[in-house]
């Protein structure tokens, strides 16, 4: 399926690309709602059900807090479940940068970079700086005091804000 419309890139055919934009929309939010987690596309490939892939996600993210329990130090527990809980209204606002007041109010940066950092060690957010312009290199342009975290896979995501399948597809 992919294989024609790299043929289509390579050979700059705009005009049948464009005809295809539909299909492509539609790809890309069947992507939204089922992500990139192995078990999720390969159960969506093979059965095409949402509800399925809502709970695999949910299995998922389920063995994820697991893990917060298991491997992280028990005195950051707490306060990595609320981190992690709160990403996704965080992300929901128009906040235009991570708000710790958000994760229990009063909270300052301070009480949560522990748990902040086991999160991005283990891989399971991504922390993306502001920038103050887009130069080159980037990097230079940082304010890492003005973040915002994003959880791994898209999929998840929605799952976590219990985002219902109609409103993507």
């Amino acid at each position: 399926d992919q294989l024609p419309l790299l043929d289509l890139l390579k050979n700059r055919d705009w005009l049948l690309i464009k005809s295809f934009k539909e299909k492509y929309i539609q790809l890309l939010r069947q992507y939204y709602y089922v992500g990139g987690m192995p078990e999720a596309v390969l159960s969506f490939k093979m059965e095409n059900d949402f509800k399925e892939v809502r709970v695999i996600q949910k299995r998922i993210l389920s063995a994820y807090e697991q893990d917060f329990s298991k491997h992280a130090p028990s005195e950051i527990v707490p306060r990595l479940r609320m981190l992690w809980n709160s990403i996704p209204a965080q992300l929901a606002k128009e906040n235009k940068k991570f708000i710790y007041g958000a994760v229990k109010q009063g909270s300052r940066a301070k009480d949560y970079e522990l748990a902040l950092s086991w999160l991005i060690d283990c891989g399971l957010v991504h922390k993306v700086c502001r920038v103050s312009k887009p130069g080159i290199p980037l990097k230079a342009y940082e304010d890492v005091a003005a973040f915002k975290l994003f959880i791994v896979d898209v999929g998840l995501l929605g799952a976590m804000g219990d985002i219902d399948v109609r409103t993507l597809i």
